[in-house]
């Protein structure tokens, strides 16, 4: 029983040996990370020129044993920032970041104020002032008709 248990996790080792290249970092997740210099796509589905050598340098750094990061730094170093698909969170960038979730959080707050808003003109609509002489009218018709 030990002898199969100790086969069992040998193939269990094996198979996860063989896995573990699959599991390695690829082009495509560098390539989603960045976007193309010259036609300001994703890199992942852009088709051109600067984009094949981008993609070509990101194997070649893959295969060199560098990491997402150190892959994504060195192509902000040659291109800039701009070639990031979402800007740091840090600098003067942290606005890119902290807007949206103002104006969301402020748009939420401000619903309370508007729905309320809405009732009160929505409630004068409903029951308009009607003039002195409109009100005359209306009791002389009622008059005529009731009795």
């Amino acid at each position: 029983m030990p002898r199969r248990l100790a086969a069992f996790v040998a193939i269990l080792l094996s198979a996860l040996a063989l896995a573990a290249p699959a599991m390695s970092l690829t082009v495509v997740e560098v390539a989603r990370e960045v976007r193309c210099p010259t036609c300001n796509t994703p890199l992942d589905v852009s088709n051109s020129p600067a984009a094949e050598r981008m993609k070509i340098f990101i194997a070649q750094r893959i295969e060199a044993g560098d990491d997402k990061q150190e892959i994504i730094d060195a192509l902000v170093v040659e291109f800039g920032r701009g070639v990031l698909t979402t800007p740091p969170k840090e600098g003067f960038d942290l606005v890119a970041w902290i807007v949206p979730i103002a104006l969301v959080v402020g748009g939420l707050a401000a619903i309370p104020f508007v729905t309320r808003s809405w009732a009160r003109r929505r409630r004068d609509d409903l029951a308009p002032e009607i003039s002195a002489e409109d009100a005359a009218r209306l009791e002389d018709e009622l008059r005529r008709d009731g009795g």
